[in-house]
């Protein structure tokens, strides 16, 4: 239910970038991260866990960092793949994330890959082409060596999607989830530090209420859920709950923006949804037959939202 919550949170990046005005994408996303961790440190000092913000000595501190520049690394591999390609592929390409981490979880993370999963990565993947394949298919696309760089950046984004996913399990065993979320996001936001003089402060104040509410949403609420979900899931489960994101987007399109929701979207949609309780299922059926063993530690009411 957490990555769930966080997918749907996420899903509303569209609604935000498209009231930010006369603002490059980097600058747009350093505010957001300027914002969301403001309102991550106001929620932290509230509950009183402060206490989760401390590093550890030579407990995986490197792997922190690493995570924060992934955070870095995704977000200009996506955005370099959707200026020269289209936000179809773009989308497409940095969801195969669930193909990677199937992959190398068993070698990193000692996770068996069941049946259930590679159906519901099959099932999931069709989904997600049906939500963004463009009328008339992708034949009409010339692959360019220009074209094709995009398509290696889209790749790639997809790549360091999953290292972020499979870090968090790693980082799960030595740090509380709201260090996980507060630390990589300081790190992204110190690496784009340069972006903040790139915008005018006219047009900073113009767009100030909506940079907020982007922060708050995206990067406070939207990283809080997942990265708790993550954390207590098999990171085959969570990268494929992931893709419930383009899901909750399309229907935000339908209900905000007033876009018309073709057919082949509606079957991609049921088909994502489908994969997901077909893992859902798999991932609590796994739970009950280990409940004899030690769990790791699951979300209450100290641990989320």
């Amino acid at each position: 239910m957490a990555v769930l919550i966080g997918c749907v949170f996420y899903s509303m990046n569209g609604l935000f970038i498209a009231r930010i005005h006369d603002m490059s994408i980097y600058s747009t996303v350093f505010y957001r991260l300027l914002f969301g961790l403001l309102f991550l440190f106001a929620y932290i000092v509230l509950r009183g866990k402060t206490s989760d913000l401390r590093l550890k000595k030579k407990k995986k501190k490197g792997y922190l960092f690493l995570q924060g520049t992934l955070v870095v690394a995704c977000m200009l591999l996506y955005f370099t793949c959707l200026k020269i390609t289209c936000v179809s592929i773009a989308i497409l390409l940095q969801y195969t994330a669930p193909i990677y981490v199937m992959l190398a979880s068993p070698f990193i993370l000692n996770e068996k890959i069941g049946q259930e999963s590679i159906a519901a990565l099959f099932v999931a993947i069709t989904g997600v082409y049906l939500i963004v394949k463009p009328e008339g298919g992708f034949s009409g696309i010339e692959l360019t060596g220009t074209y094709m760089l995009g398509m290696a950046a889209g790749m790639l984004s997809g790549i360091v999607f999953a290292a972020m996913i499979i870090n968090v399990k790693i980082l799960k065993t030595e740090y509380p989830e709201l260090g996980m979320v507060f630390w990589p996001m300081g790190i992204a936001f110190l690496l784009l530090s340069p972006f903040a003089f790139n915008v005018s402060p006219a047009v900073l104040s113009d767009n100030v209420p909506v940079l907020m509410a982007f922060g708050i949403v995206s990067i406070g609420l939207g990283e809080i859920f997942t990265i708790i979900g993550f954390a207590n899931l098999e990171t085959q489960t969570g990268s494929l709950l992931a893709l419930i994101e383009p899901v909750s987007g399309v229907f935000f399109d339908i209900a905000v923006l007033g876009i018309a929701l073709s057919p082949n979207t509606l079957i991609g949609c049921i088909l994502i949804m489908a994969s997901a309780s077909l893992v859902s299922l798999k991932d609590s059926g796994k739970r009950e037959k280990g409940s004899q063993e030690p769990l790791p530690q699951e979300i209450t009411p100290e641990s989320s939202i």
